[in-house]
């Protein structure tokens, strides 16, 4: 899913888009609860590939349109080692002509189909909650009704706003209750929108209301974020995704057709333009290559003269300094009896110790050996490889060894 996600909610048989300006072109649908059909499944963790086809059935059940081929969307919202808990919802392609002729109107294909009030329930949501409760949103002449326990959905419907408010919300948590794993005790009731008074006090005895307000916008970064989301529910029939497909085959097909005209024009360009050009460019090219080449002699013979100049004027590399340094951190008991000195290679010599020992620290000694400050271990090594030969004893117990310090590693 791109980035840059454009969301279009149906609204009161319009569209209302946010993100990349009008609705025109890939949207992300989103539906009221109301136009689609919805259940919740439960099945047993062994069960767990079985999800879908059982939410198919259940939806099937509800469908009023037996005809309908229902492409159903499911949400996994809890799993564990026993059982897998899933949201499934489908729209019945009969019930969304008034959908699909404002999609037309507004040039809107959509990619995939969300529910605005799961939108709205991800902005209220209160994970640390741990009591049921019920979450009203109120879309067009109904609310859409979500009985939540911890992660899960326990029970959805869409409740209208009639005198019979009352009794289809004790439904609800009827049906939530028979669903539920553990003690089932409604905690709060959480209502957004535009919600009666008397729809709310009527509800009231079930449990305290608690009024919240996320804005539009917030709602439509809710679901635009559910759309980034791999595993979030989309109802997208499968006669609307093939639709999609098409109609992407078809953009693709206009771009193919004509970028090949326009290569071919360039071709046509070329095979004409070339011959003419080609001569004028030559003589061109050439006139600034006699030019320049002159020019890149003198600056390459100027870069020679200050690379050596800057070679013989590096005292830090030089071979009293280097020389000064490894005398400086000879250990005790060692002496040096051969010395050689090369300024592009390093410096080789031999010598003696007292203990084998005193000849490996030496060895650490003059690897450790940097510019400036020694404890900055940012600062350059004098040695990038220090190689060490021996130490293989001598007459008298004294150990022999040869050490080769280099400016540079052979890889370098």
């Amino acid at each position: 899913m791109a980035e840059n996600i454009q969301i279009a909610v149906f609204r009161g048989g319009a569209l209302e888009t946010y993100g990349a300006g009008t609705a025109v072109g890939e949207i992300v649908l989103s539906l009221p609860l109301a136009r689609v059909l919805s259940t919740v499944v439960r099945v047993s963790y062994d069960m767990r590939e079985t999800l879908e086809a059982t939410a198919l059935a259940d939806l099937k059940s509800l469908n009023p349109y037996p005809d309908d081929e229902l492409t159903p969307g499911v949400e996994v919202m809890a799993e564990s080692e026993s059982s897998v808990c899933a949201f499934a919802a489908a729209l019945p392609e009969s019930a969304a002509d008034d959908i699909g002729e404002a999609l037309d109107a507004a040039k809107a294909n959509p990619v995939r189909i969300d529910l605005t009030s799961l939108g709205a329930l991800r902005c209220v949501y209160d994970a640390s909650y741990n009591s049921p409760w019920l979450f009203l949103y109120a879309e067009d002449n109904a609310a859409a009704a979500y009985v939540v326990s911890g992660a899960e959905i326990l029970a959805a419907r869409s409740i209208p706003f009639s005198d019979d408010f009352k009794r289809e919300t004790m439904r609800l948590l009827l049906e939530a209750e028979s669903c539920s794993v553990r003690d089932f005790s409604l905690g709060k009731i959480v209502a957004c929108g535009e919600i009666p008074p008397e729809a709310l006090a009527a509800v009231e005895t079930f449990a305290p209301v608690e009024r919240s307000t996320p804005s539009d916008e917030q709602i439509f970064e809710a679901l635009a974020s559910r759309a980034r989301e791999e595993g979030s529910l989309d109802l997208l029939p499968a006669a609307w995704r093939q639709m999609l497909e098409d109609t992407r085959f078809k953009s693709k097909l206009v771009k193919s057709v004509a970028i090949a005209v326009a290569i071919w024009a360039a071709i046509m360009g070329v095979l004409f333009g070339v011959p003419l050009v080609y001569g004028f460019m030559t003589d061109h090219q050439k006139a600034l290559s006699r030019e320049h080449a002159g020019r890149y002699r003198e600056v390459r013979e100027m870069r020679e003269k200050v690379r050596l100049v800057q070679k013989y004027s590096d005292h830090a590399r030089g071979a009293l300094e280097i020389l000064k340094a490894v005398s400086d951190r000879m250990p005790e008991g060692v002496e040096l009896n051969n010395w050689n000195f090369k300024r592009e290679d390093g410096a080789r010599f031999s010598g003696e110790a007292d203990d084998a020992a005193a000849v490996y620290r030496f060895k650490d000694a003059l690897l450790a050996m940097r510019f400036g400050d020694e404890e900055d271990e940012t600062a350059e090594r004098v040695f990038a490889d220090v190689i060490l030969t021996g130490p293989s004893a001598a007459r008298g117990g004294r150990q022999k060894f040869d050490i080769d310090c280099k400016f540079q590693t052979e890889e370098e």
